[in-house]
């Protein structure tokens, strides 16, 4: 005698009851996702291709190339391509030094290494504040009477007499003596987590076996957060050349005497052409940062795809 079997739905009725509550906690941050990024994005990327006659052109982009030969009319006085490699130095500073510098400051901390007393206090004290508090505080530091200028001056006795941020010599050093103080404490939070998810029974039968610091740090500890890692990787190979390390703050809104980064000037840029009489007209740098993503897209995939395969993931 043959049986039926009778099939019983993917979702009950009382699941069924809870399907508008959940389309309406997702509708707001889909419609957010389509107005501010799609929308805008779309807007940005139009501007790139049209002139002031709504006609496609492709003009906005010749004037990009010949601000990449030299030409400063629409940058403000700025050298774009010194401007560009001025913010790849300061990230690669960041991606290949300062990173890694942390990873390990941040492991030293969770283990509790000799040391690691003096590391937490530099690591707490930063972030105490915010970035605009910390900002403006080294701003009045590195001014003529400021405490970081008083002691760079006891090597250097030519310093300019309206601070370090007034000459050419001075002003692109202090912003990267800042990026490297600034920089240590950014992942710290996120990394102790990480490394709090992996067991101590690790760490002790490693060190059973003779392990030193090194080798359980490069061959344990990195392997089990590396997912962690290469997620932070990710996001800084996103800021490839967008990020404008407060230069605004550093030099009152003029990044003059070598210290423009792309994210400043873009934003100078934009804000200088929204200031002008009449309707505002944003193509060049909308054809300025299309090209940029032209240039970040393939190198944040390929990066991506270097970053995963360099470990294979641990579950912990």
């Amino acid at each position: 005698m043959a049986t039926t079997t009778k099939k019983v739905g993917k979702y009950s009725s009382f699941e069924k009851r809870k399907f508008p509550f959940v389309y309406a906690f997702i509708a707001f941050p889909v419609i957010q996702f389509l107005i501010f990024w799609v929308g805008v994005n779309f807007s940005s990327i139009s501007f790139a291709f049209l002139n002031k006659n709504n006609e496609i052109c492709l003009d906005h982009f010749v004037k990009v190339f010949e601000a990449l030969a030299g030409d400063t009319t629409n940058t403000h006085d700025a050298l774009l391509l010194d401007t560009i490699f001025r913010s790849v130095f300061l990230w690669g500073l960041d991606f290949f030094i300062l990173f890694p510098i942390g990873v390990i400051t941040t492991y030293i901390l969770y283990r509790r290494i000799l040391g690691h007393y003096i590391l937490r206090i530099c690591y707490i004290i930063p972030s105490l504040m915010g970035a605009v508090m910390w900002t403006q505080l080294i701003r009045y530091l590195v001014m003529n009477g400021g405490a970081l200028y008083q002691l760079v001056s006891l090597f250097n006795k030519d310093l300019p007499t309206d601070g370090l941020f007034s000459s050419e010599t001075t002003a692109f050093i202090t912003i990267v003596a800042i990026k490297i103080v600034m920089s240590l404490v950014g992942n710290n939070a996120v990394l102790t987590g990480a490394f709090s998810r992996v067991p101590d029974e690790i760490y002790e039968s490693a060190e059973l076996d003779g392990a030193g610091f090194w080798r359980t740090f490069i061959q344990i500890a990195v392997p089990c957060i590396w997912s962690t890692i290469a997620t932070l990787l990710t996001f800084s190979l996103c800021s490839f050349v967008t990020a404008d390390y407060n230069v605004y703050l550093f030099t009152q809104g003029q990044g003059i005497n070598g210290t423009s980064t792309i994210g400043f000037l873009l934003y100078k840029i934009t804000y200088e052409i929204s200031k002008q009489d009449g309707v505002p007209y944003y193509g060049f740098p909308a054809a300025l940062g299309l090209l940029l993503t032209v240039i970040t897209v393939p190198v944040v995939l390929i990066g991506r795809k270097v970053i995963e395969s360099v470990y294979t993931d641990v579950e912990v």
